[in-house]
């Protein structure tokens, strides 16, 4: 049960990032990439492959969908396979979390800073891979926080509702 709770989860991020979330941008400059949000909520309790593989697959979704070639695949299985270490450092007893990562198990503060970390990580990777030219770096810098920003408001507002 709690698998397809987990599909379900996916497919309505899925959609509201292809529907909603893709068309609300401020130029090239700041998209949100909401999707990201399953990434960062994932059980602590998953296996390391079963989540480098939950992102490859979370990756090539969203590579099909802006046929962007591995772009969106990169970022993701970075972001997977970061998550895991951040997790360990940031949060002090761990191995009481038995659900999805969010501010209610890890508390405020250490959602935040995984949040930020990931989040412009991330977005680090799909600019710098994107742009691939480092005399546009102040480009990536600029994407990179601007994206970070508007996605960090949409993921932290949510988690911060949620009850």
């Amino acid at each position: 049960m709690k698998f397809l709770q987990e599909i379900g989860r996916l497919l309505l991020i899925f959609v509201l990032q292809v529907l909603l979330f893709d068309h609300l941008h401020i130029g090239s400059w700041g998209i949100m990439m909401i999707y990201i949000l399953f990434l960062i909520n994932l059980p602590i309790r998953i296996p390391r492959w079963a989540e480098m593989l939950i992102g490859l697959l979370v990756g090539i979704m969203m590579d099909v969908w802006h046929s962007s070639l591995g772009i969106h695949i990169a970022a993701c299985v970075a972001l997977s396979f970061v998550r895991p270490l951040l997790l360990t450092n940031a949060v002090q007893d761990i191995e009481r979390i038995k659900d999805n990562i969010s501010v209610q198990t890890i508390g405020r503060i250490e959602y935040t800073k995984c949040a930020v970390i990931l989040t412009i990580m991330h977005h680090f990777i799909v600019f710098s891979l994107e742009t691939w030219n480092i005399q546009f770096w102040w480009i990536v810098i600029l994407q990179t926080l601007i994206s970070s920003a508007m996605t960090l408001c949409v993921i932290l507002g949510y988690e911060y509702l949620k009850r």
